[in-house]
């Protein structure tokens, strides 16, 4: 474990991302990303490079791992609250489609963004903790390799061994959170340029919020293509000119207010001025 990341550094990730975040998901059998209770945590993938914090830091994790910033994925932001946590996996993609973009996931860079007061240890479970034992730490993590989520500091580890087969030690899990809660940032790692950043998974009408929506039928096959970052001024566009499918890439928070203290008469009139918007595009 090493520290990596300012303090403030640390605040901005969770800031640009605790508007966007949508429950997790894990890579089904088909490649594709579904809803399970193996994994309970709200997440968001950032743009790559998508401000000049997350820049900064993208180029600090180049710079540790002698990787380039071409060869990892966008970040994704984690938040994990009260029981919340992640079951065992390994970050290696087993399905052919996984590999095309880059190849196989060779590294992964985990960014702890608060001080989590209980629980939620990222946990090695077929590595057994040094001396045989973790002190002070929950049930969940005290026999085996374990890293506490302090802020600001990161740990490494490799999927695939120098052979190029899976790295079995690489197993980890994200134990439940016990008390507080946990914000993470994943980076993960080709051994080959990535082409495309992660794609949007697609949406349904009924998991969106009112008052977002797109204003172009082929939007979600373009997000589906990975138009959402390689067009994002056309696609996603920002606060003050929403672009033409914020729906379909996932950007409700440019067109409404989308936390908790939301209400549909803020809705109705975000959702009006982003009509007014677009009019004029």
């Amino acid at each position: 474990m090493t520290h990596l990341i300012f303090a403030e550094e640390a605040d901005h990730i969770v800031k640009v991302s605790e508007r966007r975040l949508e429950r997790s998901g894990v890579v089904g059998g088909d490649g594709g990303s579904e809803t399970s209770n193996i994994r309970t945590s709200y997440g968001v993938f950032l743009d790559r490079g998508e401000d000049e914090i997350v820049k900064r830091v993208e180029e600090r994790i180049a710079a540790w791992t002698l990787m380039p910033v071409g060869n990892g994925e966008g970040l994704q932001v984690l938040r994990y609250q009260k029981e919340q946590k992640y079951d065992a996996h390994w970050d290696y993609f087993f399905h052919k489609d996984g590999i095309t973009n880059g190849g196989n996931r060779y590294a992964t860079v985990l960014m702890y963004l608060v001080d989590t007061e209980e629980g939620g240890e990222t946990v090695f479970p077929n590595v057994a903790a040094p001396g045989g034992e973790n002190v002070g730490f929950s049930e969940c993590a005290r026999y085996h390799l374990a890293a506490k989520p302090k802020k600001g500091t990161a740990i490494l580890f490799h999927s695939i061994k120098p052979t190029g087969e899976l790295e079995r030690k690489s197993l980890h899990t994200a134990c439940p959170v016990i008390r507080g809660i946990k914000w993470s940032a994943a980076k993960w790692i080709h051994h080959a340029e990535t082409i495309e950043q992660h794609p949007q998974p697609k949406v349904k009408p009924q998991d969106l919020p009112p008052g977002c929506e797109d204003s172009d039928e082929m939007c979600p096959e373009w997000a589906d293509a990975g138009e959402c970052e390689r067009n994002a001024s056309f696609m996603v566009g920002s606060r003050a000119r929403p672009g033409k499918c914020v729906a379909s890439c996932k950007r409700c928070d440019l067109v409404v207010d989308t936390g908790a203290e939301g209400t549909q008469e803020q809705w109705k009139k975000a959702n009006s001025a982003s009509r007014r918007s677009l009019g004029k595009i």
